[in-house]
């Protein structure tokens, strides 16, 4: 039996949720796919997935399996890497990031990194969506603000300000805002789900303000673009505009004014221990060069 073997299919399954899916990247049948899943069921004497007509589906009990699958998986792979710990850096990882930071600060580094060590390949999955580490076999995961899960190891590698922009066209044409209370008046640009705004200020005083929600649920970078259409005001991670504030397309509203919860950048793997030689040197290379880029 191959157990590592049975596991990296699990794990494939529940990140690609079909059968067919997984048997055209391994050029295997779908029937031998599925008759190798029914066997590791059968062996733990539990169903990982239900299967549904929309695809395959976690069970409750497949996605606890799913993160004692992952930390296998990764201890193989750090297994096999013992006797060339002296070797040059050669293998695969896999790397998930937002959007808008990989473009701006990920990128740069991984290219220097990719040119450093010629025998690496690397997935890059840039989204502004939730990527689950187990299910989606992500190994280094960068992240900004918020909480993982609590089996997952995580580190603040660079410390990131969200600050109130707009254009100065809008600034212009609308009250003045000399206070966190005068945003009440004015048309806000809204990232994800968030029902208010809440500051903090120089003398570390809190405000919680709710401007109009003009347009909510943007990706960074057309919130941007709209805000520099003079459409509202935005809260922002000071490393996104900062161009743009240099170049004068936006202008900092209430100075020295932030957001008060955390938005700071962290990095997340899924084991601190099992860890292959590829996956602990780009972490290096991003724990150095995002404080730098930032």
């Amino acid at each position: 039996m191959d157990l590592i073997g049975d596991l990296e299919l699990f794990e494939a399954l529940a990140r690609h949720g079909s059968f067919s899916a997984v048997a055209r990247r391994r050029g295997q049948a779908v029937s031998s796919i599925s008759r190798r899943l029914d066997r590791l069921e059968e062996g733990l004497g539990q169903r990982l997935f239900n299967r549904l007509p929309t695809g395959l589906h976690l069970t409750a009990a497949g996605r606890l399996k799913l993160g004692e699958a992952r930390g296998l998986t990764l201890a193989a792979r750090a297994f096999s890497e013992k006797e060339t710990e002296g070797d040059k850096l050669s293998g695969h990882v896999s790397l998930a990031a937002p959007t808008r930071l990989g473009e701006i600060a990920v990128a740069p580094i991984l290219a220097g990194f990719l040119r450093a060590h010629p025998a690496v390949s690397v997935e890059l999955h840039l989204s502004d969506g939730f990527q689950d580490l187990d299910r989606d076999q992500i190994d280094i995961a960068l992240r900004i603000g918020g909480r993982d899960a609590d089996h997952h190891i995580t580190r603040r590698v660079a410390r990131n300000r969200r600050i109130l922009v707009a254009a100065p066209d809008y600034l212009d044409s609308h009250a003045p805002i000399t206070a966190p209370a005068d945003l009440a008046a004015h048309e806000g640009l809204w990232l994800g789900d968030a029902l208010r705004w809440t500051l903090r200020g120089p003398n570390d005083e809190q405000a919680s303000v709710t401007p109009r929600r003009r347009v909510t649920n943007l990706s960074g970078d057309a919130l941007t673009r709209l805000c520099m259409a003079g459409l509202g005001v935005a809260l922002k991670s000071s490393w996104d505009v900062q161009g743009d504030l240099a170049s004068g397309r936006l202008t900092r509203v209430l100075p020295g004014w932030e957001q008060a919860q955390s938005a700071d950048i962290r990095l997340i793997t899924p084991s601190r221990r099992l860890t292959p030689r590829p996956v602990r040197a780009l972490m290096q290379a991003f724990e150095e060069g995002l404080r730098e880029i930032l």
